[in-house]
This record gives C-alpha cells, structure tokens and sequence, in this order.
C-alpha cells in the first residue's frame, strides 16, 4: 500500500493513537465496572493514561463528571489526530480510515483476508 503519509507523522500519530483507543476502552470499561475497580486490565488502562487525563482535567469543562473523562480525551485525542497533526506534519486526510494508525490496522486486516 502506497501510502502519502511521511514517516514522521506515523511517528507522531501512534502514540496518540495508541492513547485515544485506550482512553476509549477505558470508559467502555468503567461503564461496566466501578472506577475503583482492582481488575487488572482496568488498572493498566487507567495508569498508562493517567498522564493525559491530568492534561486533559485543565481544559475540561466542568460539567463533564470524572466517568467521562475518559471518553472526553479519547475526543480530544481524534480532534488533535484528524485536525493538527495534518496540519502540523503535512499530509491529508480525508476520512476516518486515512489516519496512518487505522489505515495500518485496516491494511493488516486486508492482507489476513478478513
């Protein structure tokens, strides 16, 4: 797959990417459970993003409660990797699926015939 992306955006974009599908998973996660819940998946997920939830906790409204703080940075996450990142490194993107992160997970998904 050709792909228009340079590699410094690749570089760039996974581990936000990496970190907007956990912060979802996570709130998947404390819908079903409680927040303080000693699930070991559920603390992994909460200590890997724990960093970003306080950057995030600065610019967050007030009205979002503490269950939707997860689902709030996943949000801000996409905005930063569909808009700014773009924008900043310089490639184009045009629909959900020509992020370099999912555009990589869809690629393997064709070349494993699913």
């Amino acid at each position: 797959m050709i792909t228009t992306t340079p590699p410094i955006g690749i570089l760039i974009d996974l581990p936000f990417g990496l970190l907007m599908w956990t912060s979802f998973v996570h709130f998947l996660l404390i819908i079903v459970m409680s927040e303080d819940s000693g699930f070991s998946p559920l603390r992994l997920l909460r200590r890997l993003n724990a960093p970003i939830y306080a950057a995030i906790s600065l610019i967050k409204p007030a009205f979002i409660i503490s269950r939707l703080l997860p689902l709030y940075a996943a949000g801000i996450l996409f905005i930063i990797r569909y808009y700014v990142l773009p924008l900043a490194v310089g490639f184009d993107v045009w629909s959900f699926s020509d992020i370099p992160l999912e555009r990589l997970l869809l690629s393997a998904k064709s070349d494993f015939g699913l």
